[in-house]
């Protein structure tokens, strides 16, 4: 791990208890996701939301935190999980990278303050210039919502959009179901 790479800033507080408990799944649901986007003064956000038979079952976030005035600038970018108490995140991977550049950006990862995250992998996938952010084993250190906050450095191109390819596994505690997605989306950042 490149620990040059990590922020001194502090993220938002992950809480430190078990979100709920998973017993020996029966059968394995693929969720797909649909895409919700809010625009405004404030806020530039898209959502991933997961549906299992119509109920919602997750909900994946980004963020912009901070609105540069040039997308050459660094910005804030964040990343959450939101699940209840009936579903439990089993790990996650995360893997952006800003498009285009010929050089990949810089993304910088806030350490996460609470539990220390001990399987956390965090760097630069060899061959793509993307950035993992993966978590296995994650009901060990994860509450009901999950906050990642990186900071994007541009480096020599604009960040006109950021890919995000992402996979996640949750558990139900209600009943013996595994739920996974496997989700390539776009993020396109803003400046103000």
């Amino acid at each position: 791990m490149d620990r040059r790479r990590f922020l001194a800033t502090a993220a938002i507080p992950v809480g430190v208890t078990t979100a709920g408990c998973s017993f020996g799944a029966d059968r394995t649901v693929e969720l797909e996701a649909e895409i919700e986007q809010q625009d405004g003064r404030r806020e530039n956000e898209t959502y991933l939301v997961y549906r299992d038979d119509g109920e919602e079952v997750r909900v994946v976030g980004f963020d912009q935190h901070s609105f540069p005035a040039s997308l050459n600038d660094r910005f804030g970018f964040g990343i959450f999980i939101e699940y209840d108490e009936a579903t439990s995140v089993e790990s996650f991977r995360f893997d952006l990278r800003t498009q285009p550049a010929e050089e990949p950006a810089d993304i910088y990862l806030a350490s996460p303050p609470g539990a220390v995250w001990p399987n956390l992998r965090y760097g630069r996938v060899e061959g793509d210039g993307s950035t993992r952010i993966a978590l296995s084993d994650a009901p060990d250190v994860t509450d009901e919502t999950v906050f990642i906050n990186t900071i994007i450095d541009p480096n020599t191109a604009p960040a006109e959009r950021i890919a995000v390819d992402l996979e996640l596994e949750l558990t139900a505690s209600d009943a013996p179901v595994t739920y996974r997605t496997e989700t390539a989306t776009t993020f396109e950042p803003e400046t103000r």
